[in-house]
């Protein structure tokens, strides 16, 4: 169970919440479903742990659509579609919109073909990849999302920034467990991450950001005057994140016919996703029950001094989030109920009340 009192949490109702946040985006010319879904989107974040994706985010969404980066209404279409592939076209538009639309047709389809449907989805900012390999993992089918992002990490030996964090998730369905879903950037860490401790003012660990010139750094400010992202491996085998980007960004970006490289802007990134039946090759009820299997021999194996438990990918998030709807709450922490706080002040919404803990 989450400690709600935890670092001078603030302690709000769910519901309240996503009210706050549905608000918020509809001051910035969000439509009433749109902003709802946006909105529930950062609250998925803070009830799973992660809030440098959570209420943090909304101040740099709101910049982003101020600054016209991001359109508030955009005009989504279907640019081509075959029987196991479709291309939207977002607008440059933000949140669960297209990704859950595009993330459902690759279930059905792929149910109907007893395989894999593929979707592509360029100009439109996914924020975060999860939401929809889970999605595919609820409805007992293998789920995978990716997305690119502007320029902030360079190839090894370089120091010209070409490739985006271009986070990526799989989800796993299972039958006894919660679905195993893993969400990461190509990066050691996320650049939500670095912007909130920026706004903090406080340092990071050595060897997640880089100077211009390639070297390490820990003050994320510096970073934001034109530094790099350290791939994952960095910096004994940067060339496995850097190779992971690539990747990401030639699906994402290059397959859609969005932006990609250093083309990326920040309404135009790409994104990929796919889901894949099982019965394509084992019975539904087979393949859950070896995954399960599977899932057992991790938690069952030898732990080290001081460890109580083995833990699977998304399992401690997935507790988490279980726990607080299941009481209705969400702690935000008060890095977060600043930023969250600031923003509902310019954008006149209004801030959810705070329960005693």
């Amino acid at each position: 169970m989450t400690n709600d009192q935890s670092r001078g949490a603030r302690l709000v109702r769910i519901d309240d919440l996503r009210r706050c946040l549905a608000v918020a985006f509809q001051r910035l010319r969000l439509t009433p479903e749109d902003a709802e879904g946006l909105g529930g989107l950062l609250v998925d974040a803070e009830l799973r742990g992660h809030p440098d994706h959570g209420v943090a985010a909304l101040e740099v969404l709101a910049r982003f659509y101020r600054e016209g980066k991001l359109n508030p209404r955009p005009r989504v279409r279907v640019l081509h579609e075959t029987d196991g592939a479709i291309l939207f076209d977002g607008d440059r538009g933000c949140g669960p919109g297209v990704p859950i639309r595009a993330m459902r047709w690759c279930i059905d389809r792929a149910r109907e073909r007893k395989g894999m449907a593929v979707a592509a989805v360029r100009d439109w900012q996914l924020l975060v990849a999860a939401p929809y390999a889970r999605l595919a993992a609820e409805a007992g089918l293998i789920g995978f999302a990716c997305t690119n992002f502007v320029p902030l990490v360079a190839p090894p030996g370089g120091r010209t920034a070409v490739f985006g964090t271009n986070p990526f998730a799989y989800g796993l369905p299972t039958r006894r467990h919660q679905p195993v879903v893993l969400d990461v950037a190509t990066t050691v860490s996320s650049m939500q991450k670095v912007r909130v401790a920026a706004q903090q003012g406080k340092p990071l660990p050595e060897g997640i950001i880089l100077d211009r010139a390639g070297r390490p750094i820990t003050d994320p400010v510096e970073f934001l005057n034109g530094g790099l992202m350290a791939p994952l491996g960095y910096p004994h085998a940067p060339h496995k994140g850097f190779g992971l980007a690539l990747f990401v960004d030639a699906v994402s970006g290059v397959l859609s016919g969005a932006g990609f490289a250093q083309g990326v802007s920040s309404g135009a990134a790409g994104n990929f996703l796919w889901a894949l039946d099982v019965e394509a090759f084992l019975p539904r009820q087979e393949f859950l029950a070896r995954m399960d299997a599977q899932i057992d021999q991790v938690k069952q194996g030898e732990r080290l001094p001081g460890v109580e438990e083995l833990l699977v990918p998304g399992e401690r998030g997935q507790r988490r989030y279980l726990d607080l709807t299941a009481r209705g709450v969400v702690p935000l922490a008060p890095a977060s109920w600043q930023l969250l706080a600031a923003a509902c002040r310019s954008l006149a919404a209004p801030l959810p009340a705070v329960l005693d803990n």
